[in-house]
């Protein structure tokens, strides 16, 4: 009896690490400026989400951070925009915790065009630009 309990534990963990999804998701994973800005989320430990989009001379990066640091959010986003800034201070970056920019910021993923990509990020900026 606690043999089979076993087993079906360790095949439910098994079964649940393998359906466990990508933290940080870049629209071109090859592009120098994604890799670093992904680098510089990965170093921050309290960011559980993110999705990076680098077009032209535009970077979007909406992130989701860890729910015992969502007091915290905008504070995390506005930190992260100023090393970026810093980093990259000849590009337009803009950092959300907003999460209609990371659920519009996924479906721009599978977007092909990068003309389409650069005008729907200048409507998200309007957007994050807007205060509820």
């Amino acid at each position: 009896m606690v043999r089979r309990f076993f087993s079906v534990v360790i095949c439910v963990l098994l079964l649940s690490a393998c359906g466990a999804k990508e933290r940080i998701v870049a629209y071109d994973e090859q592009d120098a400026k994604t890799i670093e800005i992904k680098q510089e989320i990965e170093k921050m430990n309290n960011i559980h989400k993110a999705k990076i989009i680098v077009a032209g001379n535009d970077i979007l990066v909406a992130i989701e951070v860890k729910p015992l640091h969502a007091f915290k959010e905008q504070k995390i986003a506005r930190n992260l925009q100023k090393e970026l800034e810093k980093k990259w201070e000849h590009n337009d970056v803009l950092v959300s915790s907003d999460f209609k920019l990371l659920w519009e910021a996924d479906k721009l993923m599978a977007e092909q065009n990068e003309q389409k990509v650069t005008e729907k990020i200048e409507k998200l900026k309007k957007l994050a630009k807007e205060e509820t």
